[in-house]
This record gives structure tokens, C-alpha cells and sequence, in this order.
């Protein structure tokens, strides 16, 4: 094989994977609003936000924390909180707090493992009148210090709808929403910090 096959093949590989080809690096991740309703009140320390039978559809949000040259962020801290299926908040400032859903715990944490993985269990965030594009707030951490904070947004409900800081911060922090049956999804996010 020639020396410009190899690049080329080495350079394919690198895309495929997810991590840049040599002497590129990976976008980092843009900051976003911690928004009005960062949770108060103890900790969820849970990655599954729904207990006992779901009432309505689910999300499997799974993703990977690199750095911009590609090396897995492990043993950080992916905290995130959101809008149940209604578009209420658990938080004082919400007025809907008496209409709650008693399943779903609204926040939770999940920690990168070996190969900087992290997974969640939630519901498909409902919109509300002040940020209609449905969306999940997380903020990363490492030794109790805030790495990140940003948003995801969704290709199928709309993406970022012109809420996010800029076009190219709305590419970078919108996903696709795979339907894994009538009341799941799943969806995949890349984090570069």
C-alpha cells in the first residue's frame, strides 16, 4: 500500500470512530445557559430518572466525553436536568409544581466509565411556552469542579429553534433521535471539553 492509501485509510478509520484525524482536533462542545431551574435540594444520584412504569416515552440518552485530540474524559460527572413530558420543571420557580409526575425524578448523574461512556433513563423533554425547543440541560464535572455546562437539543422536535448561542453551537449541540420502538428512543451525544 502507498503512502497516500495509508493516509487515506487512516484517515477514514479516525472518522468512523469519532476521533479527529492526525493534526485535527474535535470541535469542543459550546457552553450554554444553566437556564432559571437548576435543581435545589438534595441530589439525585441516579442515572435512571423514571421509577417504575413509564407514562410516557422514554430516552436513553447515552454519550462519550473526549478532549479535542480524541482521549476519553474518564471518571467526570455528567449531571443533567429537564423539563418532564409536560414541560414542568421540578424547582420552586416552576409554577406547575403541583401537577408533577410522581415517576420521574427530573435530574439525575451518571459517571464516565473506562472508555469515558455514560448513559441515562429519562423521558423525551416536553416544551413550554418560554424555550420551546425541547431540550435537557447537563453540566460536567471533575473533582467537584465545573468542567461544562451546555444543552442538547433534538433533530426530530425541532433542534435548537434559534435558542442556542449561535448556528454552529446548535450543530454541535443538537442529536438525532433513534425510535427503538413505539415508546422508546435513543440517542447518541459526543462531549469534547
Amino acid at each position: 500500500m502507498n503512502r497516500r492509501k495509508l493516509v487515506q485509510s487512516v484517515v477514514a478509520v479516525g472518522l468512523l470512530s469519532g476521533l479527529p484525524a492526525a493534526g485535527t482536533e474535535l470541535p469542543k462542545t459550546p457552553r450554554d445557559y444553566t437556564g432559571p431551574f437548576y435543581p435545589k435540594g438534595p441530589r439525585n444520584r441516579r442515572s435512571d430518572l423514571i421509577v417504575g412504569e413509564p407514562r410516557a416515552e422514554v430516552l436513553h440518552l447515552a454519550g462519550r466525553i473526549l478532549t479535542p485530540d480524541g482521549s476519553p474524559l474518564t471518571g467526570v460527572l455528567v449531571d443533567i436536568w429537564q423539563a418532564d413530558p409536560n414541560g414542568r420543571y421540578k424547582h420552586p420557580r416552576d409554577r406547575g409544581q403541583d401537577s408533577l409526575m410522581e415517576e420521574f425524578l427530573y435530574w439525575g448523574e451518571a459517571s464516565t466509565d473506562a472508555e469515558a461512556r455514560f448513559g441515562f433513563r429519562t423521558y423525551l423533554p416536553g416544551r413550554y411556552s418560554a424555550r420551546p425547543a425541547q431540550h435537557i440541560h447537563y453540566k460536567v464535572w471533575r473533582d467537584r469542579r465545573e468542567l461544562l455546562t451546555s444543552q442538547i437539543y433534538f433533530d426530530e422536535l425541532g433542534g435548537a429553534r434559534g435558542l442556542a448561542r449561535s448556528e454552529r453551537a446548535a450543530a454541535l449541540q443538537t442529536v438525532s433521535l433513534e425510535r427503538i420502538d413505539e415508546e422508546t428512543f435513543a440517542a447518541e451525544l459526543q462531549i469534547v471539553i
